[in-house]
């Protein structure tokens, strides 16, 4: 019986897929996630992995690759996960705002010249990855649907991100000959993006749990109270009869 009533106590702060309603508890995690993307902009991961290099006269032989990783774009689609498409966008809008007017918060500087630098456009994706992933973790919250929303993602900040550059070089803002050095960049950040967002996704719901006990909707108790009349309405509901 006791372990029953606890049972449902606990079950009204796990997340069923309801959708995120405005309250102060979302804003303080909204908040929460702003800080998060600017710790994780400033975050350089150093590690190493068996590969294979390709040495001249020997052909491919196994070596170690060492790795140097930023992970903004694993905890972008941390953040859309958490806080859906509404606030995702809200939290992104803080962290360019703040960026372009108040403080230097991205990779290279910030202000409103950074647009002519190619790495901003890898933030325009985060703007359609956010729609994109959102929707379809909107529609189920499944592993399968978060692997599916954590590829969308990571690939459309990466298209994105590349077409940004070539219309930068249309119009001579970067050089064309730049194009190939990033995308063989991004090519292989690509990889360890897909897969830290994906193991970010696939742990998500615990940690969502935990931040739903902030953001859960609280209950109307007023609609579940009857009604008391007051004295002075049963008087005049006296009279009138």
């Amino acid at each position: 019986m006791i372990n029953k009533r606890y049972k449902d106590i606990f079950d009204q702060y796990i997340y069923k897929g309801e959708p995120t309603n405005l309250s102060i508890g979302t804003l303080v995690i909204c908040a929460l996630c702003f800080l998060m993307l600017i710790v994780a902009t400033f975050t350089q991961i150093n590690f190493s992995h068996p590969w294979f290099e390709y040495i001249k006269g020997m052909g491919f032989a196994p070596a170690f690759k060492n790795i140097t990783y930023t992970p903004q774009i694993p905890v972008m689609i941390f953040i859309i996960y958490i806080l859906g498409k509404k606030y995702s966008y809200i939290t992104f809008s803080m962290y360019l705002l703040t960026g372009f007017f108040i403080w230097p918060i991205f990779i290279y500087g910030g202000g409103i010249d950074y647009i002519k630098n190619y790495l901003f456009g890898y933030y325009v994706g985060f703007i359609f990855a956010i729609l994109l992933s959102g929707t379809i973790l909107r529609l189920n919250h499944s592993l399968k649907f978060r692997v599916i929303s954590a590829l969308t993602g990571v690939i459309t900040i990466h298209l994105i991100g590349f077409i940004y550059c070539i219309i930068l070089a249309i119009f001579k803002i970067i050089d064309f000959n730049l194009i190939f050095p990033i995308a063989k960049a991004m090519s292989s950040k690509f990889i360890y993006d897909l897969l830290f967002s994906t193991i970010i996704l696939a742990i998500g719901p615990y940690i969502k749990n935990i931040f739903w006990i902030c953001m859960k909707p609280k209950p109307n108790s007023k609609k579940n109270k009857k009604t008391k009349k007051s004295p002075r309405m049963k008087l005049n509901n006296q009279l009138s009869h």
